[in-house]
């Protein structure tokens, strides 16, 4: 069997690749774009603790969009690792409740000129990306991933 890191770095690279591209995109004020990198960033830093690391180096992460639901996926212990992390990171934040607030932006922000799309979208949504980015990352460097 081949061994699993969690976080997967090959899908927790990627997630940051899209909080990076989310924050140039804030930086030129486009924030309906920066909004949909950063879901799909937060998406990413969710699944690498879900992803099965082929022996091909290559990961699979399942399917699904809805953070909560996919950070329910997730064993409780490193469900209770990655909040600890999250108020190493900032204590200020919420992780959990920033969760469950971002939940579902992927599908609603991807088309906003759909009715069902979002009237507004935040800038607050990259900043908790990055947030997650950061609590994965310090995760990963105790588990000596």
């Amino acid at each position: 069997m081949t061994y699993q890191q969690t976080p997967n770095m090959r899908v927790w690279e990627q997630g940051r690749d899209y909080v990076e591209a989310a924050e140039i995109l804030l930086d030129y004020n486009r924030v309906q774009p920066a909004a949909l990198m950063a879901a799909l960033a937060l998406e990413l830093f969710v699944k690498s603790f879900l992803a099965i690391r082929h022996r091909t180096g290559h990961a699979t992460t399942g399917q699904g969009h809805s953070l909560n639901d996919l950070f329910k996926r997730i064993d409780s212990k490193t469900q209770a690792e990655i909040i600890a992390c999250s108020n190493e990171v900032e204590p200020s934040i919420d992780f959990l409740s920033e969760l469950k607030k971002h939940d579902g932006v992927f599908l609603s922000a991807r088309y906003w000129y759909e009715p069902t799309a979002r009237i507004s979208i935040g800038s607050d949504f990259v900043y908790f990306a990055r947030h997650a980015c950061d609590s994965a990352f310090l995760l990963g460097r105790k588990r000596g991933v």
